[in-house]
């Protein structure tokens, strides 16, 4: 039982990260002028190096949810209500370990659409696991920077990562905000 409240409290931890990812999706086509692909449209081999749908919106967007994310946890922790949750102080960590996901989930992303691109997998063509992890991957790399959330838990997490992503993309694809629902 303590093993599960362990993976929940990495779950939570990465809280951020879920968010930043989802971010480019929810905020849709708004701020249209940060619509700009990320590789400029620079080919590599022949190929788009991301693609379009790699933009600096999307990436900023996911920076700012993952930060604003962790500022709510911080809160949460700092009135008390969710320190059972925590992995560590979150007082002692203003703003970076939530800018890190953020970024970290975008980044990730986008080396995964770099090599989707290299075998001629298409932009919003699904790419089964890499699809529902790169964010979390990615996430996890830059966070550790500050601070590196137990290995073996995080390992643990993937398969609940796995499955709760497959969940959002197919309720993302239901309600229309997607176009595939995996």
């Amino acid at each position: 039982m303590q093993f599960a409240y362990d993976v929940l409290q990495v779950l939570y931890f990465f809280l951020p990260a879920y968010l930043a990812n989802m971010s480019p999706v929810l905020i849709g086509r708004r701020f249209s002028a940060l619509a700009i692909p990320m590789d400029g449209g620079r080919t590599l081999w022949g190929k788009r190096i991301l693609g379009d749908h790699k933009t600096w919106r999307g990436l900023l967007a996911g920076i700012i949810a993952g930060t604003m994310v962790f500022e709510l946890q911080r809160f949460l922790y700092d009135t008390g209500v969710a320190q059972g949750l925590a992995l560590f102080d979150y007082s002692a960590h203003p703003l970076l370990p939530g800018l890190l996901m953020g970024l970290g989930a975008g980044i990730g992303d986008a080396v995964k659409s770099f090599f989707k691109r290299r075998i001629d997998i298409e932009p919003g063509e699904s790419w089964p696991v890499f699809d529902q992890l790169d964010f979390f991957l990615g996430a996890y790399v830059f966070v550790s920077l500050v601070y590196a959330p137990p290995l073996l838990l995080t390992l643990a997490s993937l398969p609940v990562v796995l499955i709760g992503n497959i969940a959002s993309n197919a309720v993302g694809y239901w309600l229309g905000f997607k176009k595939t629902w995996i």
